[in-house]
């Protein structure tokens, strides 16, 4: 048994250290838990600008994450750039094969043991384009994820990420529909361990959130938010964003499967605050942070890793998304720089 919760990660190599995998490990360190990397995709890039991506075939992505899962137990799995939408789709699958394993057990165990095998919470970060915008992949990054939406836990995009997955989410559907299709060749789940994509997203619904109390003593909550609204009704800053209606955003990616959406407000300029609104099942809430000055290189990154690690440590969702919050804003205030344009978050 592991000393520390392990999260599964799937993500590019950044060469500058400042995104993808350098930024997902050392913030899942910072939290207490531990990182088990699987790289999708290597990319040539620095601080500023991405010049090229290449995605590992999806047969080297899953060789390296089913060693990893036949040995150590995973906590948590957090997803950012897949690399192509053959390796999007591969790892949908292979979150089907964790969830079925843990099911099976859970069946096997008893009564007061089977909360021990509840699916670990997966955490999507729809990386669309670099913050200069730039692509991360070789396909329509829209489309490729679509096989990994109906997966999600929780699901984290900036403002204008929101905007493209849910205008596209007609184009969605039909892509879910025969991805799920075309797994079902796999076999029943009672003829094999791997399921079928139609049986694992009928059975997807609403993934636990792993509501075991505090991370593990870990000082987190040293940066609190301005504001911080959890009211019955829908919070006015909701709506009216630079883009469009943060609140149709969210329902329209939550209709797609998506139990938990964050949507960040860091891409709303001409605000002295940044607004970030969570939408789950039975919960709203807004959390409003100071904007700072400059750009920066991995946020993103260092806010899915960062609540991943502390929902593998059993925070729940909530607990998580504030510390990981207040993590993330005071990496972006103590960041340095190591070349001009955007700067490196002190994780």
């Amino acid at each position: 048994m592991s000393d520390r919760p392990c999260v599964l990660v799937f993500s590019g190599a950044d060469p500058s250290g400042g995104a993808g995998m350098a930024a997902d490990i050392q913030a899942i360190t910072a939290m207490g838990a531990h990182a088990l990397p699987v790289l999708t995709a290597i990319t040539v890039q620095d601080n500023n600008r991405v010049h090229a991506v290449m995605p590992l075939a999806p047969e080297v992505v899953l060789q390296q994450a089913r060693a990893l899962l036949a040995q150590v137990p995973v906590a948590a799995v957090k997803i950012g750039i897949p690399g192509s939408a053959e390796n999007a789709q591969a790892i949908a699958m292979l979150l089907c094969e964790l969830r079925a394993t843990h099911r099976a057990a859970a069946g096997a165990a008893p009564g007061w043991a089977q909360r021990l095998y509840s699916d670990p919470p997966v955490v999507l970060d729809p990386v669309l384009r670099s913050g200069h915008g730039d692509a991360l992949g070789r396909d329509d990054a829209v489309q490729a994820l679509a096989p990994l939406l109906p997966l999600a836990t929780l699901i984290m995009p900036n403002g204008p990420e929101a905007a493209a997955l849910a205008g596209n989410a007609a184009r969605y559907r039909a892509p879910v529909r025969a991805s799920a299709a075309a797994a079902s060749g796999i076999g029943a789940a009672a003829r094999s361990p791997v399921p079928s994509m139609a049986g694992a997203l009928a059975a997807a619904g609403d993934a636990p959130e792993g509501e075991a109390g505090e991370a593990g003593g870990v000082a987190l909550v040293d940066a609190a938010p301005m504001v911080a609204l959890a009211a019955p009704g829908v919070p006015p800053a909701w709506h009216g964003t630079a883009h469009g209606d943060a609140l149709t955003h969210a329902r329209a990616l939550r209709a797609l499967g998506c139990t938990h959406v964050l949507v960040t407000g860091g891409h709303d300029e001409g605000s002295d605050v940044v607004i970030n609104r969570w939408l789950g099942p039975d919960r709203q809430q807004n959390w409003s942070w100071p904007r700072l000055p400059g750009d920066f290189h991995g946020s993103g990154c260092t806010l899915a890793a960062a609540t991943a690690g502390l929902l593998a440590l059993g925070n729940t969702m909530a607990q998580a998304l504030t510390k990981a919050q207040g993590y993330t804003q005071r990496a972006l205030a103590a960041s340095y720089a190591i070349a001009p344009g955007q700067r490196i978050p002190q994780r």
